[in-house]
């Protein structure tokens, strides 16, 4: 196993298991599709700068093609080397062995590894912005059969006011549209080519950066030599936007989690996302989603693992900087999973239209509205807050409903109080009679869906 360094040292061997401490192989050969290609751009622009001769080239292009090809067969297993590109190195001096010794011309691996990431990053960014645009496109079909459907909304996990059901959909597929922007937004920082930096100073051999980045689809190039080897930025701010993805699939897993229990019962979760208990007949319990809940903490460790790493190395490149791509492959793969996963569980969900009802009759959850309905007769907020509060305090001492006290006995506490008050203390009344943008009103609702329809795909 040759190395891509070692002429100063006296030839001794590295102990194995020292060897074995600092491969980096298991976690970066995730990378070999785009170092094959990255070296292939290389490869190309040395020839057209002149560093080697169209006999070269056709054999060195040979070797790589012939790599990648196997890299991509599912069956691919790469052997011992110190890197990923240790091993690109290795197979194509076996192929090549004359020519490869050209290969790493006016290259570092410092500056290698970077574009190596950057071009992983920027498939995978795309990648995961279609996935959310997937479990959106679910959701906004979910929420297309719910506008219908009024359950009780909560604050602090207590009744606050009825919506809509598709209402409270259309929420998650808002955030997973931040998601998208902010993966999108962290995209153009992938964007960028670093090679030609070298290790640190750039290169004395005239060489065209521009042309390896034209050939490997960068937008640009990089400014500086020494942030371009030691930025990972841009890893960080692909990590925080998979991590508020994480944070926003298990906010949304809870509220399915919970809404599925019996005590609220507004929806049902298909058994395929389900497992029972070993030792208690009875149980249906939402695994799955718990364990999207759950794993968004190994997203959110990732996060801050990569920003400890970075916050104490100088400038530029550090060997530490090995141990930042094993977070960043993790959560992408984990995200991308999620995604999956809660896309198809949205698609089998069944929403109980009579599920909140229940819920609904205690109609402490009208007490916004009736102090609206106040304000409307002319009444101060504050006041009609107060007034309301107290009809509520009343009923709950005396263990009834609002609708229970009679006329005179609501006047008592407001003489604005009329009979058409009753209407105000039901869930259609309730809903449909929000007239903010926004609100929960159906109709507003039924708009929202169409307009995400056009957004997102039917």
């Amino acid at each position: 196993m040759t190395k891509l360094w070692g002429g100063r040292f006296s030839g001794k061997e590295m102990v194995p298991f020292v060897l074995e401490f600092t491969s980096s192989l298991g976690v970066d050969k995730v990378l070999a599709e785009y170092d094959c290609k990255g070296t292939m751009a290389h490869v190309e622009m040395l020839h057209k700068c002149g560093f080697i001769q169209s006999g070269d080239k056709k054999e060195l292009m040979k070797a790589l093609k012939g790599l990648l090809a196997e890299i991509e067969k599912p069956s691919w297993k790469p052997g011992k080397a110190e890197d990923i590109h240790s091993y690109v190195q290795n197979h194509v001096e076996k192929e090549a062995p004359k020519a490869a010794k050209k290969m790493h011309t006016a290259r570092s691996r410092n500056e290698q590894v970077v574009n190596d990431v950057r071009m992983y990053c920027k498939d995978k960014a795309s990648e995961l912005v279609g996935l959310a645009q997937d479990m959106q496109r679910a959701l906004v079909n979910l929420a297309a059969k719910t506008t219908s459907v009024i359950v009780p909304g909560y604050t602090h996990l207590n009744h606050a006011q009825p919506v809509v059901f598709a209402h409270l959909v259309l929420a998650y597929v808002e955030m997973l549209q931040r998601d998208k922007e902010r993966i999108e937004d962290a995209l153009k920082r992938c964007d960028v080519s670093v090679m030609g930096s070298g290790a640190i100073a750039g290169s004395s051999l005239k060489i065209n950066r521009k042309f390896i980045a034209n050939k490997l689809g960068f937008k640009k190039v990089s400014a500086n030599s020494i942030d371009a080897v030691s930025d990972r930025d841009f890893m960080a701010e692909l990590l925080f936007s998979l991590s508020m993805v994480a944070v926003h699939l298990s906010r949304i897993s809870e509220d399915l989690i919970l809404y599925s229990i019996p005590e609220f019962g507004f929806v049902e979760i298909s058994e395929e996302y389900c497992t029972g208990s070993s030792l208690m007949p009875q149980k249906k319990n939402p695994d799955v989603l718990e364990l999207v809940r759950g794993k968004s903490a190994q997203v959110i460790s990732s996060l801050n693992s990569l920003l400890v790493l970075l916050k104490g190395l100088p400038h530029s490149y550090n060997r530490d900087l090995q141990e930042d791509k094993k977070p960043l492959f993790e959560s992408v793969e984990l995200i991308s999973a999620e995604l999956k996963i809660m896309t198809d569980l949205i698609k089998k969900i069944k929403v109980k239209k009579d599920g909140g009802r229940k819920a609904l009759e205690n109609e402490f959850i009208y007490a916004t509205d009736l102090a609206e309905y106040l304000v409307s007769k002319g009444v101060a907020f504050k006041d009609a807050h107060d007034t309301i509060g107290k009809i509520v305090k009343h009923c709950t001492e005396k263990g009834v409903n609002i609708s229970d006290l009679s006329l005179s006995e609501l006047e008592h506490f407001s003489k604005e109080l009329g009979k058409d008050v009753y209407a105000f203390l039901d869930p259609e009344h309730s809903v449909n009679m929000k007239k903010t943008i926004g609100s929960t009103n159906p109709k507003f609702v039924k708009k929202e869906v169409a307009n995400w329809k056009k957004k997102v795909g039917r």
